[in-house]
């Protein structure tokens, strides 16, 4: 009789760890917020939107990443009242483990390249972000790929805020410049486009105060040193100064009223929003 109890026991015990186990691989849902907001949907009158906007930036990585964020969608986003936002993910899941997740793609994402973003096509651009942080992936349907950890990961939404999706974004990129997308998920950007100056010789006092007063640029970053008469045509010119985290300052022209530029990082800046109605908009091409 005790090597039967004895063994009813163990078999109790084996069914409750695999019970145990089983639970700690099933799946719950990590909340995530529509990113409408995050995109603000310009109303530009008749030939408005061919404005194309020429700025003053030093290249370097904040750059790569400002033209990046315009160009290249994150899987998520940081929502400004906490949590995340599904900017190309619909939704997402994780194991209570930690070890599983899975992350369901929005339907309708058109590609720069005139496909449509499906789960094949995110393993395919995820794949040197997916190797580095240890993980496998597998395609479960055409909207959902699941990641597979060998120990528990409690940070992948965070992750997940700066692995890019090429050509996802409301901009083409196009060198140090920008075009529009029109296929864009949230609608067409209220400009056609950016060309970004990043020649050094642009930074001497002259030829940068020659830039904001001429209405050249839309928006210029401080060099460090201006003279003091170059200095007195920019703070009579219609220019706002803007102070951000990092030490630099930008002159944006007032005509962007609704250019908010992100405090730290700015690399974080979205152009889709710079205008909310046809009033803001300049005419194509001019600031001035």
């Amino acid at each position: 009789m005790r090597p039967r109890i004895l063994l009813a026991a163990a078999l109790l015990a084996l069914a409750c760890a695999a019970g145990y186990l089983a639970w700690q691989n099933t799946l719950v849902p990590v909340p995530l917020v529509p990113d409408a907001a995050l995109y603000v949907s310009a109303a530009p009158e008749f030939g408005e939107d061919q404005a194309v906007l020429e700025v003053q930036m030093p290249a370097g990585p904040g750059l790569e990443a400002f033209l990046a964020n315009q160009s290249d969608l994150t899987v998520l986003a940081s929502n400004p009242e906490g949590g995340w936002a599904g900017q190309l993910a619909e939704g997402l899941q994780r194991s209570r483990n930690g070890r599983r997740w899975r992350i369901t793609f929005k339907t309708g994402v058109r590609l720069q390249d005139g496909s449509t973003l499906d789960a094949p096509r995110a393993e395919a651009a995820l794949a040197v972000e997916v190797q580095a942080a240890g993980a496998r992936a597998r395609v479960v349907d055409g909207r959902t790929l699941e990641l597979r950890f060998a120990t528990r990961v409690e940070d992948l939404p965070e992750r997940l805020a700066h692995w890019r999706v090429p050509g996802t974004g409301p901009f083409i990129r196009r060198g140090n410049g920008l075009a529009r997308f029109d296929g864009f998920l949230h609608g067409k950007a209220g400009l056609a486009g950016l060309t970004v100056d990043t020649d050094p010789a642009l930074t001497e006092s002259r030829a940068w105060t020659q830039g904001l007063v001429s209405g050249r640029w839309a928006w210029a970053t401080f060099p460090g040193h201006v003279d003091p008469d170059d200095m007195a045509k920019v703070r009579l010119a219609p220019f706002d100064e803007v102070h951000l985290k990092d030490g630099t300052v930008w002159f944006v022209a007032r005509k962007l009223r609704r250019f908010n530029p992100e405090r730290g990082p700015w690399s974080a800046t979205r152009l889709f929003g710079v205008w909310r109605g046809s009033m803001d908009l300049p005419r194509a091409g001019a600031l001035q």
